[in-house]
């Protein structure tokens, strides 16, 4: 180990060196890390200490090369377990989180995977969130009450390694979950606007677009292959219309306020994002959802922002089964292309997932929300079932993530005369026991207006607005029309 330490010059790296060698030596061994004592390791506690004061005045190698100097001292009297973990422990402690600067195109986004550049195949250190819209009401919240009492009860834990319930600032990921689940997170940082609008900001308001009643046989051409099925395409008369549609519910937003302008799944084309490109953008919503596109054996989200520029893409990996004339059929997504995960990760919000219909039932995918800590997760959908439902408040009952399914209104059946579109889930609390609340929204109103333009809903979240009754406490939610 000293010599791969000789090679380290970042702190992040140091911390996975150390972190891999911990990780390694627990397959042989078991170690009980509530046996660490601090006081046993002053001098390693205040070198750290030092190099975080002296990184300012010296800069960062000059720094970073005494406190490796002292580490070389310290490990070469022998290397252990417990000697490692002090090295973890005290970044952990002293070390302020800090975003690799890989900007993508100067647009104030910043991709990453890890904060450690070297031992990626071995461990991820991946920061974690300290300022999001939950810990920021449970703040307001305490404020206001006077009280030291939670809010809601913290949200359950979920171990990335034998390691990660051991730091407070940073997560540890083991080789296993790195393969399991290869990420790209998308961190806006303060350069953007983005992180502008949303900064010291206590409401989400969520616009929701059924955007059609007219049926998936009418808008694509679905094709059948063995006992599976792909789109073929999308039919250029259904395109020009819910391209018009599209535009339409832009037009509308103008003004509105609105962060999130989520569609549902399988409505869309690059012809029909692309139509807003050239628009004037001022006062749009900020994030655009924008269903799924169907192409080559991918169904396939873009985010982009309100000038219609992608920020990242997130493809389906759950496929959709139906039966036809009593064959059960596949959705014939290539496995071999949708492997990877994304977030968005907007300081003071939180990070934002996304899932594609079925995805919400896929305990794998859901697992992996649960290992990032996804703050809100957005699930376009184009289903007849509400089966998503029971996954949605899980995640929101045990892990406190906000679940948006939005929905097509020509997926659900006719019959019922107030049909039931989709949902959002909230976590909540009922004196001392978590709990949710599902707020469903219903085809009403907009029926009427339907054959001409989709009306769509707003949805707005008040995370300031905590409703308490008979010791049930929620956040504060209202519905109106786009």
């Amino acid at each position: 180990m000293l010599e791969q330490l000789k090679k380290i010059d970042r702190i992040y790296d140091l911390m996975a060196l150390c972190s891999s060698y911990i990780l390694n030596e627990l397959k042989v061994k078991s170690y009980e890390f509530a046996c660490f004592e601090e006081d046993d390791f002053e001098e390693v506690g205040a070198a750290f200490e030092r190099y975080c004061c002296e990184i300012s005045e010296k800069g960062h190698w000059k720094a970073f090369k005494e406190l490796k100097d002292f580490l070389l001292e310290f490990f070469s009297i022998g290397v252990s377990v417990e000697k490692c973990y002090a090295v973890v422990y005290f970044i952990d402690d002293n070390v302020e989180i800090t975003i690799p600067d890989k900007l993508l195109g100067g647009n104030g986004i910043v991709e990453y995977s890890s904060l450690n550049k070297q031992y990626v195949d071995q461990v991820k250190i991946i920061p974690k969130l300290e300022s999001t819209l939950l810990t920021r009401s449970e703040a307001q919240f305490r404020q206001n009450n006077d009280t030291m009492h939670e809010l809601f009860r913290k949200r359950r834990e979920c171990a990335c390694s034998k390691l990660d319930t051991e730091t407070l600032h940073y997560s540890i990921w083991d080789q296993e979950k790195i393969e399991r689940y290869p990420t790209v997170i998308y961190h806006v940082d303060e350069k953007n606007p983005i992180s502008k609008h949303f900064y010291n900001r206590h409401k989400i308001i969520f616009g929701i677009v059924p955007f059609t009643k007219v049926g998936l046989d009418r808008i694509l051409e679905i094709k059948y292959h063995h006992r599976t099925f792909y789109v073929d395409k999308m039919y250029d008369n259904a395109e020009t219309e819910l391209k018009n549609r599209y535009e339409d519910i832009f037009n509308r937003c103008v003004n509105k306020d609105i962060d999130f302008l989520v569609f549902p799944e399988m409505l869309m084309t690059e012809n029909i994002i692309e139509s807003i490109k050239d628009k004037d953008n001022s006062n749009l919503p900020q994030i655009i959802v924008n269903g799924s596109i169907w192409k080559e054996r991918t169904n396939k989200c873009i985010v982009s922002d309100d000038k219609g520029n992608e920020i990242f893409c997130y493809l389906k990996k759950q496929p959709f089964t139906f039966e036809k004339d009593g064959e059960e059929y596949r959705e014939y997504l290539d496995a071999d292309k949708n492997k990877a995960f994304a977030i968005l990760e907007i300081e003071q919000i939180g990070r934002i997932g996304i899932g594609i219909c079925k995805d919400l039932i896929n305990e794998e995918i859901k697992l992996f929300h649960k290992y990032i800590g996804t703050d809100i997760l957005i699930v376009p959908a184009y289903t007849k079932s509400m089966d998503l439902q029971a996954s949605a408040e899980e995640l929101s009952k045990e892990y406190n993530c906000i679940v948006v399914v939005v929905n097509a209104c020509s997926a659900i059946e006719d019959g019922t005369e107030k049909k039931q579109i989709g949902f959002l889930t909230l976590p909540a609390k009922e004196k001392s026991t978590r709990t949710k609340i599902t707020k469903k929204y219903f085809q009403d109103v907009c029926k009427q207006e339907c054959e001409f333009k989709c009306l769509g809903k707003i949805i707005t979240i008040d995370f300031y607005d905590i409703n308490q009754k008979n010791d049930f406490y929620c956040f504060g939610v209202e519905e109106s029309v786009l």
